[in-house]
């Protein structure tokens, strides 16, 4: 039989057959097919840094409306720096698909920002990602700005 076994990030595959972040990753049960169906392993949907973003300042707008109409209102909430937010939900997915799945789970995340998204870099891992995608995503929209300029960013 021939040896189709690779190593994709660092992780050694039985075969080089990784069906990719898409909206089939957002079943525990099609990742399970996959898996029956020989996949060597999976890459999840992304997460993008626009929704940890957007959730945290939804999320900061609510706590903060009326704080400024009673002096003692201001100290009801802790900062917002010093307590986790964000989409936990699919941390707690990568959890559910490592539970369901022998093969590598392989998480995604859709950065904008330089940095931005390394907090939940880490989480994914704790979640029990195997290995991490991240995809940068950037719109240059400046006349003036050089190829080179978008480059080096």
């Amino acid at each position: 039989m021939i040896d189709l076994s690779t190593t994709y990030l660092g992780l050694q595959l039985k075969n080089p057959i990784v069906p990719s972040s898409s909206p089939l990753m957002q079943k525990v049960d099609n990742i399970k097919r996959m898996e029956d169906a020989g996949a060597a392993a999976v890459v999840l949907h992304s997460l993008f840094e626009e929704q940890i973003t957007r959730e945290s300042q939804s999320l900061d707008h609510y706590l903060n409306v009326g704080a400024e109409s009673h002096a003692e209102a201001l100290s009801y909430f802790p900062d917002l720096r010093s307590y986790n937010i964000g989409p936990d939900g699919y941390l707690e997915y990568v959890r559910k698909v490592k539970q369901a799945v022998a093969l590598p789970v392989i998480g995604s995340l859709n950065g904008v920002s330089t940095g931005g998204w390394i907090e939940y870099a880490k989480k994914i891992q704790n979640a029990g990602a195997d290995a991490l995608e991240l995809n940068m995503y950037y719109m240059p929209a400046e006349p003036s700005q050089t190829s080179v300029q978008v480059e080096q960013m």
